[in-house]
């Protein structure tokens, strides 16, 4: 059996008509806890990369920290960390994020930064340098649709707190 020309274009039109519509469904957005993990997960692999516009872009031009930061002073802190040394690694440890209406989530999680190669959390401390921070914050919605911490408290992790 011959596929004549048309029979080919047909075949053709109809995958894209098919691909169309798969990429142009309504996808349903994630919901509060699910958006404000991405985010997290998101904006710490920025700071492994070193993208310190990435990983901003994650916080609110109205941040305000318990110690009274803004955006600014954050991130001086945030480029300190994160450009100091030649390897760093960053670790999420138990993130809880709660909702507290549709467009604001809170947040406790454990970030762990290490100067190292290890690869895996429970390497890291034969390996490297660590420090550790227990960060308290909370998302909004941001107008732009994006999720973004607007606001934050931390304390340093005893070794002990880490596991």
């Amino acid at each position: 059996m011959t596929l004549s020309r048309g029979h080919v274009l047909g075949v053709v039109l109809g995958l894209l008509a098919a691909g169309a519509v798969l990429t142009f469904w309504p996808q349903e957005e994630p919901g509060v806890k699910e958006a404000i993990t991405r985010k997290v997960v998101k904006m710490t692999d920025a700071a492994e990369r070193k993208d310190m516009a990435e990983l901003m872009d994650g916080v609110s031009d109205n941040f305000q920290s318990g110690n009274g930061w803004d955006k600014q002073q954050v991130k001086s802190v945030l480029l300190g960390q994160v450009l100091r040394g030649n390897w760093v690694r960053v670790f999420v440890r138990d993130l809880q994020v709660t909702e507290v209406n549709p467009s604001r989530g809170d947040v406790q999680v454990k970030i762990i930064f290490g100067r190292s190669q290890a690869e895996e959390l429970e390497t890291l401390a034969q390996e490297s340098v660590l420090s550790a921070y227990l960060i308290e914050g909370t998302f909004e919605k941001q107008s732009d649709g994006e999720w973004r911490v607007v606001q934050a408290n931390h304390r340093s992790l005893s070794p002990t707190e880490l596991f």
